[in-house]
């Protein structure tokens, strides 16, 4: 039986369905809604947000990494649908009174920063008094003449890929949480990978161009949950199958300094926004030329649920409630 976010997310899918209205192409329950607002031309829209206590802690942020952060997590979005152009967005926040006088100045001028290096405006927002910090942003990009890729797609025989990090956000996390000083200072790839992800905007639009994906998400709650999800929309069973070389040095370190395997990481460590994507066993040789650095992590076959294999940890994906 689910429970908590998982079936709060099924209710929201089951009540905003709006089977009338033809421009709406694609809605809840993918990485992004999807309309039609011209001939052969799709708006793609995704909204995201960070909370105080919920997605980081005020002790160990600033307001340009908030900012950051904040737009990599929408852009990855639009990535995990293939060929989609960025467009515009509009952001919006809730601040505490007793937020410092220049942190609204400092958050801004970092938000600007990424939108020109993403080649994205900012349209408009909102601002509102709040017991915690918040701050949401809504994007939208353009699709390209290749169809979006939904997480709707695989089939059994697939095979399933990650590209991206794997593991380091969650390391990452827990070393600004509870790591000493030296930790930080020697472990700087891992810090960066939770406050910095990349959105994988050219590999997104790659695999939908060359039709390499018959489904993909991006990876914002752990591998674990992302092959759940496959498995659940695609109706197959997925199994994980995390090899050595999906891990980086840097993971590892850190992992036998811990004495914790580094699996635990890659498997059950959130957002680090790379791309999930499952596709034909027969177009491997394909991604692996146009993609070297995505690394088969499982395959799907007839049934249902979600398998993690060499894995002899509990499996825990980050869930809000």
């Amino acid at each position: 039986m689910k429970k908590g976010e998982a079936r709060l997310l099924e209710h929201i899918e089951k009540t905003f369905r709006f089977p009338l209205d033809r421009r709406l192409l694609l809605g809840p329950g993918d990485d992004c809604a999807v309309l039609r607002h011209g001939p052969g031309r799709d708006l793609v829209i995704t909204t995201d947000e960070l909370v105080e206590g919920t997605h980081y802690l005020g002790r160990f942020a600033t307001p340009e990494q908030i900012a950051r952060k904040l737009t990599r997590i929408n852009l990855s979005d639009l990535a995990s649908m293939g060929e989609v152009a960025p467009v515009s967005c509009v952001v919006g926040s809730g601040l505490r009174k007793d937020t410092p006088a220049d942190f609204a100045p400092r958050f801004m001028k970092a938000l600007k920063e990424e939108a020109l290096r993403f080649g994205i405006s900012i349209a408009g927002g909102n601002l509102a008094g709040a017991r915690e910090n918040h701050f949401y942003m809504t994007v939208w990009g353009e699709s390209g003449k290749s169809p979006l890729v939904t997480r709707y797609g695989a089939k059994p025989g697939d095979l399933l890929l990650n590209v991206g990090p794997l593991g380091q956000a969650a390391a990452g996390l827990e070393i600004l949480m509870k790591g000493s000083a030296a930790q930080k200072k020697k472990f700087p790839g891992l810090v960066k990978a939770f406050w910095l992800p990349e959105p994988l905007m050219a590999a997104g639009a790659l695999i939908g161009r060359r039709a390499l994906a018959s489904a993909m998400l991006d990876n914002s709650d752990g591998l674990a949950r992302s092959a759940a999800i496959i498995a659940e929309l695609s109706r197959c069973r997925v199994l994980v199958s995390v090899g050595e070389g999906a891990c980086a040095p840097e993971l590892r370190a850190y992992s036998a300094l811990k004495k914790l395997p580094w699996r635990h990481y890659a498997v059950n460590g959130g957002e680090d926004y790379g791309l999930v994507f499952t596709t034909p066993a027969a177009k491997l040789a394909a991604v692996k030329k146009l993609l070297p650095a995505a690394f088969v992590v499982g395959r799907l076959e007839k049934g249902s649920g979600a398998v993690i294999e060499n894995f002899n940890g509990k499996v825990k994906s980050f869930e809000h409630f």
